[in-house]
Order: C-alpha cells, then structure tokens, then sequence
C-alpha cells in the first residue's frame, strides 16, 4: 500500500509539473504572439502615419532620360574602360570558384567600348512619358503611359540592380492590351537619386508608390514585382489592401524560415511526402543544388546589409568595378543554377545589350552606391516585420522559372500569400522574366488579371 501511495503521488507531481510546464510554454507562446502582433500593428500605424504626413501637391514633371544619357557620361565610361586594369594571371582565375572570371568584365567591356550605342539606350527610352515629382523624401522618376478609360492600372517594381530598363520589352504589350503601366526607380536605382535621409527601406518604398499611385489617380491598381520590387509589392498589398486589386509576384520566398527548410530537407529524402507534382519535385529537389545556388548568388546580399558604401565607393568610380558587381548578377541570375561556369549561356538570356544599357543608366546617374543600401535598410529595418505579415484577401499569382534563385511549393507559399489564385511554371528564364522571358511573364500577369481582377479601378 505504500509503494501505491508513493507512486501515485509521484504520477500526480509529475502531472502537476508538466502541466506547469505546458501552462508556461502556453505562456510564453501567446506573449510572443501578442508581442508580434502588436509590433506588427505599431509598425503599420507608423507607416500609414508617416506616408499620410505627405504632401501630394508637388507637381509631376516631364522628365528627358537623355537629359543624364549623354555623349559626356559615355565617353568617360569608355575612356576608363580603356585604360581598364583586369587582372587575369592568377592561377584558375577561369575556373570560377572565385567569382565572375576575366573573360566576363573583357567581354562587356570591349562591347561598351566598340560596340554599344546610347542612342540606342535612348530611343528605347524615349518610347515612354517619364516623369519626376517629390513624394516624402524621395525625389521620385517614374514612367506613366495611360491606357484605355476604365483598364486596370498596373505597377510594375524592379529590384536590385534593376531599373525601369528592365521593362522596356514589357511595357508595349501591357498597353497593348489596354492597361495604364506605371514603373517608378527604386530610390537610389536608375534615374531617381539616392534617398536624402537614412531609412528609405523597402517598406518606406511600399509607401511611396502607394501615394504615387493615388497622385496619379488610381485608387485601385494591380502590382507585379521582381526581385525586391516583389517584396515591395507584397507589403503594399499587406498595408494597402483595399487598394490592390490584385499581385503578381516572380519571386514568392518572402518568408524563408525554419518550416521552409524542414519541408526542403524532408522533400530531399521523400519527395512524395512534399510535392504535390512533378514540376514542383523538378524545379526545387534537391536541396543541395538550391543551397549552393542560395549561398553563393547571396554573397552580395552578405555585404550589403553590413558595409555598403565600402564596396560602393568603387562602383561609383570605376566602370570595372560596376560591371564585376552590378553586372554579373544580372546575368549569373539569368544563368543555369545561377553558376558563373554558364555566364555565356546568361549573357545570352539577359542580353549583352540589357547589361550595357543597365549599367550605362547607373553610370550617368551615380547611383550605385545609393543603391546598395537597399539591402541594408531592408535587413535593419524590416526584417523582423516581413517576417511575420500574411495576406489573407488580395488575390496573388505567382510564376516560377526554371533560373531563378529559389523555388517555394504552393502550399509554403500559402504560409505568406493565402488566397493565391495562379501558380505557373516555365520551361525557360530566369530573375530577370521581364528581359529573358518576356511572353511568359507578361502572359502570365494579362491572364491573372483577365481571370482573377475586377476592373473597376476605382
């Protein structure tokens, strides 16, 4: 009888225990939660608040790209790169493991140099109604060609190191479907200066736009983005979400956290228990190949959110510089698993002549320091609010390409985005879908709109 006794009080004190265990844990999960969710919901009234503060009566003003794309930019672009100093006599400066090789900077190079043509730049340009105003702090450039009376508005976001260029082939088929297209610079990006105050971050640009937008009178309105501009997109989409009728995202991992790499990890070893269809299991298994793709294509990312403007004294400077930095993302994302071995097969996607164009921009413009920021007020700043947001009504269509950096599944997709109505795969493409698969993406955002989008535009 007293063995019973000791162990039923020693079965109720264990209870007892885990049961305060439990009670604790419960505890400090909802204070977590409450503490996320008031953050969340501070951060968000301060937004509003901040972007509500300004004013929306500086007038739009005609802008003339060539105006800054002149003959004086190019030829001190070209001079430097003549004298250029390219260092191609260390052991495997071919063999990639180190980055971008000599033969990629001796390529661009001699093509700026012999071959590129800024009128070429400019009559694209030219093509489309640039304009500047002053929005908050942001001295913002933006392009606005209106389509038919009454068709949905679209925003089309660039990331980093994009500018409006990366458009140019979208833009004319968008308005021939009747659609108003709206593409401002990202602050720091192409032909809008770098922000004059500290803290312009990503979701400061979400703001931005927002208002550009109403400026412009579209109350209602359709985002696509890429790269950051997708970022961007989706907290517009998270503040504003009355105003958006709809998102079309090219890169869905907004939240890249614990539950992302276990389903990653599981997928590896039992694919069935992960993916849902072949084209998934095909452009995400195996992790491996991903995280090497992830760990080498984010290095720039590493630097960026911690010293910026070491690195970016010498894009500034020198045209080298900004074509070994600037230059090979745009065509290592466009590239087979992103590696430099396939850089020909990327420049060949992306086009030599969309390198040159993008760099030419932020050479005239001076501005590729300021753009570097981006990534460190995107790290300081919002991290821990894009975090945590979802968006429970605005419809979403996303489109995967084989080139990109990362591929989420639908379902973890659904963990940030929960009412998406479009998950599309293609066969070729890369970051960068609007210059090196231009049908695809464009395709995709007219189909999303003609089946998922009023068009009431408010």
């Amino acid at each position: 009888t007293l063995l019973y006794t000791i162990k039923f009080e020693a079965m109720c004190w264990f209870l007892i225990l885990a049961g305060a265990c439990l009670m604790l844990i419960l505890a400090l999960v909802v204070s977590k939660q409450l503490k996320v969710s008031n953050m969340m919901a501070s951060k968000t009234t301060k937004l509003k608040a901040m972007a509500d503060s300004w004013s929306l009566d500086v007038p739009m003003v005609p802008f003339d790209p060539s105006s800054r794309i002149n003959s004086e930019a190019f030829e001190d672009m070209r001079d430097r790169l003549k004298r250029r100093i390219v260092n191609d006599n260390m052991e495997d400066s071919e063999g990639i493991p180190y980055g971008i090789p000599p033969s990629f900077i001796n390529t661009v190079s001699d093509h700026l140099v012999d071959v590129f043509d800024i009128s070429y730049l400019n009559n694209v340009l030219a093509q489309f109604k640039h304009f500047k105003t002053v929005i908050g702090n942001t001295n913002l450039h933006f392009i606005h060609m209106a389509g038919n009376e009454g068709s949905v508005p679209v925003l089309l976001l660039h990331g980093w190191p994009g500018t409006v260029w990366e458009f140019h082939k979208s833009i004319p088929i968008l308005l021939g479907q009747g659609y108003s297209v709206v593409v401002p610079s990202l602050p720091g990006h192409g032909f809008t200066e770098g922000p004059s105050v500290t803290g312009t971050s990503p979701c400061v640009m979400a703001c931005t736009f927002h208002k550009l937008m109403l400026k412009l009178g579209y109350n209602k309105y359709v985002v696509q983005g890429c790269d950051l501009g997708a970022l961007i997109g989706a907290v517009i989409s998270y503040i504003y979400p009355e105003h958006v009728l709809g998102l079309h995202n090219t890169l869905n991992h907004i939240h890249f956290g614990w539950r992302q790499i276990v389903q990653l990890v599981v997928g590896t070893f039992y694919p069935k228990l992960v993916y849902t269809t072949p084209q998934e299991e095909a452009f995400i298994n195996p992790i491996s190949g991903m995280e090497l793709r992830m760990y080498k294509k984010f290095a720039y990312f590493h630097v960026q959110t911690v010293m910026p403007d070491t690195l970016g004294y010498g894009l500034v400077d020198s045209p080298v510089g900004l074509i070994s930095w600037i230059g090979s993302p745009l065509v290592l994302m466009s590239a087979k698993n992103n590696s430099p071995a396939h850089w020909r097969q990327g420049l060949q996607s992306f086009g030599i002549d969309n390198v040159c164009a993008t760099l030419v921009i932020f050479w005239a413009m001076r501005n590729a320091q300021a753009s570097m920021r981006l990534h460190y007020e995107f790290y300081w700043n919002d991290r821990e609010y894009l975090e945590h947001f979802t968006i429970p009504h605005v419809p979403v269509a996303i489109s995967n390409f084989p080139n990109e950096i990362i591929h989420l599944t639908k379902f973890t997709s659904w963990r940030t985005f929960n009412n998406i109505k479009q998950f599309t795969y293609h066969k070729e493409g890369g970051h960068f879908p609007h210059l090196d698969n231009t049908e695809g993406v464009v395709g995709d955002l007219i189909s999303f709109i003609q089946h998922n989008v009023s068009s009431d535009s408010g």
